[in-house]
């Protein structure tokens, strides 16, 4: 993406591997292309890890890189991961590694996680991984999203971005916030990640967005079907 001419400092990648050489190699390389920071998952190839082993790994990430112009954002899903960055945990690797640690992407679908992490802790950005939450967040604190549908509904997330905050555009803000909740509904139709895909797919007019890489599944052609359908009425009620 850099050699294309994306400015690395509008780069966010996740640089997680299942062991902790591989995702230092990954860390460097990504902070030596320059990009604005890394988001590290814990290490979800454990389970029932101790916030003191978690802390261990963060540490050994971090200090394996050895640069002071690292910034990581934590990523938090336990869902998936089955593992979870408590407030205490948190609170230790800023303290330890202050101006390196700068930030939370929480994906646990809790709008409550997410206020916890922005109430407790200054100067620490906090993401919702889903888009409906982006709004209530910011409301408590926090710095925004990082979202899969995020390439499908941009335009509507930039307006409550910019605009949440503002009296006069409460209305517009509550707009997009309908059609940024409608277009989520339906990326969670199917399973999401190939669902999003296939979305992509009619958008791009390029049916190679619909693949996935195993172990996900794409949909099948009633269901892509049925997802054109769909977005093809809330495009029709945007542009009424």
């Amino acid at each position: 993406m850099i050699d294309a001419g994306i400015d690395p400092k509008r780069l966010l990648p996740g640089t997680s591997q299942t062991n902790v050489p591989d995702t230092v190699t990954l860390v460097r390389h990504a902070v030596d292309a320059g990009v604005k920071a890394t988001v590290v998952l814990p290490p979800f190839y454990y389970k029932g890890v101790s916030d003191e082993g978690l802390f261990r790994f963060y540490s050994e990430v971090i200090e394996g890189v050895g640069r002071n112009d690292l910034k990581i954002v934590l990523y938090h899903i336990p869902p998936t991961s089955q593992i979870g960055l408590s407030l205490p945990l948190v609170g230790r690797l800023l303290e330890a590694f202050p101006g390196i640690i700068v930030g939370i992407k929480d994906s646990s679908g809790k709008l409550e996680s997410m206020e916890s992490y922005a109430t407790a802790f200054e100067n620490f950005s906090v993401f919702s991984g889903a888009d409906p939450f982006m709004l209530p967040l910011l409301r408590s604190g926090g710095a925004g999203c990082i979202t899969s549908s995020s390439n499908l509904i941009g335009r509507h997330l930039r307006v409550v971005f910019d605009h949440w905050h503002e009296p006069d555009a409460e209305a517009r803000v509550a707009r997009a916030q309908e059609r940024i909740e409608a277009w989520r509904n339906l990326s969670n139709a199917y399973v999401q990640l190939p669902t999003v895909k296939a979305m992509l797919a009619r958008r791009r007019n390029h049916p190679g967005w619909a693949r996935v890489r195993p172990p996900l599944v794409e949909l099948t052609e009633d269901e892509i079907e049925t997802v054109w359908a769909r977005m093809a009425e809330l495009e029709a009620q945007e542009n009424g």
